[in-house]
């Protein structure tokens, strides 16, 4: 780094301007004369003091000598180690003679001495101004000022200055007055240019907190340092804004130049970062933000006596990097890319106020209100430019928002209108499948019909031949009752059929009268012991009757189906058991069986219609209707069946029917 820093001040030693070598003239004198005026201390001569051992005397007699300069304006010496000496003559006319004020016109100086040289040629110390000393007034301006008392006629002063900034030696002198009219209008241009830099800063602060990207953070780092840069260099921070942070605590605005670098070129790499440019370029903005960002620690950093090495350093890299963006987003113009259009115009006008900058710095131009205000409205050029792409982003950013979200209604409405079709669709495909279900049931409930009664009819003659019939032999009997009963359990799945078929229907209608429920057990079971041999009823029956109001064939169907799934699940001679309890107000009759049971997780699901047990459990064949019409059957009188495991294995089934009131008649 201090090659580097060494190979930059060999660059600027080589480019500096060659002073006369002449030696000191009358031209020198500076005639001060006026008491509302402005005196600026050129003519005089200087001198260099590369080692920094001359005295004051020695450095007075050497001005005398050949290798003074004479200096006609105020010129830059750029970014040099060495003292600075220079003599000024006044003339001081008798009506401007009093007190006055020497204002050192560059904020950014360390240190100047100032020394009155005596009558006998002896300099004897003055004052001292600078950022390394303290006020001598309490007097707040952007400049280091010191009050005099000129005497009427010729007064001959010394100066000796160090800085770590460029070397530019600019004193006036003022009356209090004129001094304070100059401030007054100087801070109104800089509380313009402040009030801009706030306003855009609170901007892209809202714009951050609504958008949530990072380039209006970067636009706020940007802001912050060119506002920085200019609150230093103009003597605005440290003269006004902190004047007793400043007193104690040094800050260089060569920090804030190498932050604007990097905030400078990181908002051009994001504000191209969707632009069709190459990797390459992007990578280059990104490292010249990077080299900012070390440039920054340096200038932090460094050791004061080096301080000089440093700024130098960042000075000269300044105008390469601002030339390199400029290059870098010509490219981008010319391959047709929007975007690099405002940061071509943002980088003229930035190159334009760097160069101003840089050859004032170098001498080539002297230092004046021109060359150093310059390069600020490159700065707010800059400031404004860059708000203006940050709003272009912003309304291309909502343009596409809003395209995007046409789209995604235009897509939501077709899709609308593809469910609004496929809604049309499947509810005609629904409605012509009720139609063809409608038609099937009428068809199914006019095939049951038409079986029901064509059915009936021959096992009417079958069941009449049968009763009629008188066998010769007692066995022929027997064969006759089984006939007669496996009639009977044919016209009872007829009439399963039927009812199924009313339920879906809703059209069961009950036929209600006084019933006596054991003799209908009786019935079912002798019917059963009929149709097969080996089954076996153990009767747990009251000894009065147990009267109920129900319909007689309903309530037959539903104890004969429950009977019958007992017989079937039994294994052969296994009795069936069947009890009945009767109470005030309800009729429970159980029927127990001695086969595999019913799982528990099953035991509500048997009664919907065609569900049946699992094939491991109960092993037999049927249609799944019978339990579901035991239920509906039930139901439709107020009752309830139940399904449970019968002691000692097997299933036990509880039906439920209302008890009829011990005087209630018959009825319907």
């Amino acid at each position: 780094m201090r090659i580097l820093c060494r190979l930059s001040i060999l660059v600027f030693c080589l480019m500096a301007p060659a002073y006369p070598k002449d030696a000191v003239s009358a031209g020198t004198v500076v005639q001060v004369s006026g008491a509302d005026s402005t005196v600026r201390l050129v003519p005089r001569t200087v001198l260099l003091d590369p080692t920094g051992t001359l005295s004051p005397t020695e450095a007075l007699r050497k001005l005398d000598g050949p290798e003074a300069i004479e200096e006609t304006a105020v010129y830059s010496h750029g970014y040099i180690p060495d003292v600075l000496w220079s003599r000024i003559v006044l003339e001081v006319e008798p009506d401007a003679a009093g007190d006055w004020y020497l204002t050192l016109e560059l904020p950014n100086f360390d240190r100047l001495q100032v020394f009155d040289v005596t009558a006998s040629g002896e300099p004897v110390p003055l004052t001292e101004l600078g950022d390394r000393v303290p006020e001598t007034t309490d007097i707040q301006t952007r400049f280091h000022i010191a009050a005099l008392d000129l005497p009427p006629g010729r007064s001959q002063f010394l100066v000796r200055g160090r800085t770590s900034s460029t070397m530019t030696l600019d004193l006036n002198l003022r009356k209090i007055d004129r001094l304070l009219d100059e401030e007054q209008d100087f801070f109104a241009l800089q509380s313009f240019y402040l009030g801009i830099a706030t306003v855009f800063t609170f901007a892209a602060l809202g714009l951050f907190a609504y958008t949530r990207q990072t380039i209006y953070l970067v636009y706020m780092f940007n802001l912050i340092a060119h506002s920085g840069v200019w609150l230093l260099i103009n003597g605005t921070g440290p003269g006004h804004l902190w004047p007793e942070l400043a007193h104690s605590w040094h800050v260089d605005p060569h920090i804030f130049v190498a932050m604007t670098i990097a905030g400078t070129a990181a908002f051009a790499a994001m504000f191209l970062s969707t632009a069709r440019i190459p990797r390459i370029i992007r990578i280059i903005i990104w490292s010249i933000a990077a080299a900012g960002i070390g440039l920054m620690a340096l200038c932090a950093v460094v050791p004061q006596e080096s301080m000089y090495w440093a700024n130098n350093l960042t000075s000269v890299i300044v105008l390469p990097v601002a030339g390199l963006l400029l290059v870098v987003t010509a490219f981008g113009l010319f391959r047709g890319e929007p975007a690099a259009r405002p940061l071509m115009l943002t980088w003229v006008g930035l190159i334009g106020a760097v160069v101003i900058a840089w050859i004032r710095d170098l001498g080539i131009v002297p230092s004046n209100a021109f060359t150093l205000a310059g390069p600020q409205i490159g700065s707010v050029f800059e400031m404004i430019v860059f708000a203006f792409m940050l709003l272009q982003r912003l309304g291309r950013i909502q343009s596409e928002k809003e395209e995007i979200q046409r789209a995604a209604l235009d897509a939501a409405r077709q899709q609308e209108a593809v469910l609004e079709q496929r809604v049309a669709d499947r509810t005609a495909e629904l409605t012509a499948a009720m139609g063809r279900e409608r038609e099937a049931r009428r068809l199914q409930q006019q095939f049951v019909s038409m079986v029901s009664h064509e059915f009936r009819n021959p096992l009417a003659i079958i069941d009449s031949a049968a009763q009629n019939f008188s066998p010769g032999h007692a066995a022929d009997q027997g064969r006759l009752e089984k006939i007669r009963a496996a009639v009977r359990r044919l016209r009872g799945m007829i009439d399963t059929c039927l009812i199924d078929e009313r339920i879906r229907g809703g059209e069961m209608h009950l036929q209600r009268e006084r019933l006596e429920i054991c003799e209908l057990i009786e019935d079912a079971a002798d019917m059963l012991r009929a149709a097969g041999d080996g089954i076996r009823f153990e009767m747990e029956l009251p000894d009065g009757p147990v009267m109920t109001n129900a319909d007689a064939r309903m309530i037959e169907i539903a104890l004969s189906n429950v009977l019958d799934n007992a017989v079937k699940y039994s294994p052969a001679g296994a009795p069936i058991r069947v009890s009945v309890v009767a109470t005030a107000r309800e009729i429970e009759i159980g029927v127990a069986d001695r086969g595999p049971g019913i799982p528990e997780a099953e035991r509500e699901r048997i009664f919907e219609r065609h569900y049946r047990a699992g094939q491991s459990t109960r092993n037999s064949d049927g249609a799944g209707l019978g339990l579901f019409l035991v239920r509906s059957i039930l139901a439709a009188h107020g009752g309830t069946i139940e399904c449970t495991e019968a002691p000692g294995g097997g299933a036990l089934f509880f039906l439920r029917l209302p008890a009829a009131p011990a005087t209630a008649g018959a009825g319907t």
